[in-house]
């Protein structure tokens, strides 16, 4: 019998169970501009994008974002200064021309939606879709609206567009002295028309595009007479473009004589005093002094414009030449109207400036509307005018418009308050 028990022997240890991670089941890295990644890769869809684990979660490699996905709209918004997901539809379906959807997603948002009620950029683009469409309640509630929300004063009504979407479109006096009228001219084209006698009124010559005008009647007519007959009289010269096809309709009309109505003799009258044609001009106010019973107008023709053209004589442009002005004093691009499609000339005359001068600055405040196409277009041109050490500011683009072009890519400082 030993003296000392032997030490009882002890059991081997049960091995710890090693956990070993499932392979790839590290937690992502996440960062806004991933985030900011993901959501322009699914603008067509209302909900936020969330990060995923790269494979199946386990307790220690949960993700972040799954713990917290209230965070990511935030760091979103971060990457886009002013968008939001309800802004981004909204700027897209108002640039295909769905005006009125792109409202009522402007509507819903700035009440419900999150992100859209604080960002000022949706708020001032539903001010902006307001005023196109002269809605003078809704502009003021939502501006009171705007108040409690923000703390500011909220942008005021322009009087000058009020009615203007009667006529189809927003009509302003340019630095470059443009105008379009557009639709069927008619006395809902009022608005259109004082368009034209606020670029007459800066005394500078003026070009008038009629390409867009789809049919008349009396009143319009004699609108634009009148409006024409008001340039002539302040003796300041205007170079009516691409009208030959509302021309050769009236030339038609007036063949019933005193049926055609008196707005359309008036106008073209006035045609053929732009035109400069004064034989022709004598016979048609002989035939007007018979059928109404007055006294024939006379011959007083406008200033010549340098380069101008006569109205049947006229070599007609591309369309997207439409929207596109000369350069303004200070040498500015001023459009106008509706920019839509590739708009070839428009980009050309931005490389054509960047050539000689280390800004090019584009007006914007006359335009109407820029579609997908010109926007991606307008991208390209910018970064090839910065890859020669240029730059580019873009002046007067409404907040809409803004957002459209903020979306495709273009940098916010492009965006200036006021011509230099």
């Amino acid at each position: 019998m030993a003296l000392f028990s032997k030490p009882p022997a002890k059991k081997p240890a049960t091995p710890k169970a090693v956990v070993k991670p499932t392979q790839g089941a590290a937690r992502p890295v996440v960062s806004a501009r991933d985030i900011a990644a993901q959501a322009q890769g699914r603008r067509g869809t209302s909900s936020r994008p969330r990060a995923e684990p790269a494979a199946e979660i386990s307790m220690a490699a949960a993700s972040l974002m799954d713990m917290a996905p209230a965070q990511a709209p935030i760091e979103v918004g971060a990457s886009s200064p002013g968008l939001c997901a309800v802004l981004e539809n909204a700027a897209l379906l108002f640039a295909s021309g769905q005006t009125q959807p792109a409202r009522a997603l402007l509507e819903e948002g700035v009440a419900a939606d999150h992100d859209a009620r604080s960002s000022v950029l949706a708020w001032l683009s539903l001010f902006d879709v307001l005023q196109s469409q002269g809605d003078r309640a809704a502009f003021d509630d939502l501006a009171l609206r705007f108040v409690v929300q923000f703390e500011r004063s909220p942008p005021p009504w322009d009087e000058r567009d009020a009615g203007a979407a009667g006529a189809g479109a927003r009509v302003k006096a340019t630095p470059g002295g443009i105008a379009v009228i557009t639709g069927k001219l008619n006395a809902t084209t009022a608005p259109q028309i004082e368009g034209l006698r606020r670029a007459i009124d800066k005394g500078a010559p003026v070009r008038l595009d009629l390409a867009q005008v789809a049919g008349f009647d009396d009143a319009g007519a004699r609108l634009l007479a009148e409006a024409l007959a008001y340039g002539r009289a302040r003796r300041v010269p205007i170079a009516l473009q691409r009208g030959e096809k509302l021309y050769a309709a009236l030339d038609i009309l007036l063949r019933r004589g005193r049926d055609a109505g008196e707005g359309a003799w008036l106008l073209v009258l006035e045609f053929l005093q732009f035109e400069r044609k004064q034989e022709a001009f004598d016979d048609r106010a002989i035939e007007y002094a018979v059928a109404f019973e007055q006294s024939p107008p006379s011959w007083e023709p406008p200033p010549e414009v340098r380069g101008s053209a006569p109205v049947d004589d006229m070599t007609v442009p591309s369309a997207e030449d439409a929207a596109l002005g000369d350069a303004a004093p200070g040498d500015v691009l001023a459009w106008t109207g509706v920019m839509a499609g590739a708009c070839a000339p428009a980009m050309a005359r931005i490389a054509e400036h960047a050539t000689s001068q280390s800004v090019v600055v584009i007006d914007m405040t006359a335009v109407q509307r820029v579609d997908f196409v010109c926007a991606g277009a307008l991208l390209n041109a910018i970064n090839r005018v910065e890859a020669q050490r240029r730059a580019v500011q873009i002046v007067g683009a409404t907040p809409i418009v803004r957002a459209l072009l903020l979306l495709i890519g273009i940098s916010p400082r492009h965006f200036v308050r006021k011509l230099p």
